[in-house]
């Protein structure tokens, strides 16, 4: 699946629906430039996600301007569906950049025995990936 952050305007907030690597439906606004692209691939069962820009006010970028943001893609799969208590497995990937290609992305997994990865490839953007 692939999915977009546009640096230089941010795109408004993502929704993805995955299932064992396929994308069932996603939303997002339609861009003529792109800057760099994520990669998000699932390895197993169904998972739901959002991608959400966190820092206020950064609505346009201009060359005079540092990579003084973040934005947070969150990913999570229902084991079993329960009313009473919360068993979803979610990764959630703190993004940044220090510089342009110099990506600082802190993961983080909850509930179970998730797996959050990534990986930078040059010149294109991240590679995320969810188990």
């Amino acid at each position: 699946m692939m999915s977009f952050i546009r640096m230089s305007s941010i795109i408004c907030a993502l929704s993805i629906i995955m299932s064992n690597g396929i994308l069932l439906a996603y939303h997002s606004e339609q861009v003529s430039e792109v800057h760099t692209w994520h990669t998000i691939t699932s390895f197993n069962g169904s998972w739901y996600g959002s991608l959400h820009v966190l820092t206020d006010n950064e609505q346009v970028i201009t060359e005079q301007d540092d990579f003084n943001m973040l934005y947070s893609l969150t990913l999570s799969q229902q084991l079993e569906p329960d009313p009473k208590q919360s068993n979803s497995r979610i990764c959630v990937f703190l993004i940044s950049a220090e510089r342009a290609a110099c990506p600082y992305i802190v993961p983080v997994s909850f509930h179970g025995k998730t797996t959050c990865l990534w990986e930078s490839v040059e010149g294109r953007g991240e590679n995320f990936s969810i188990q």
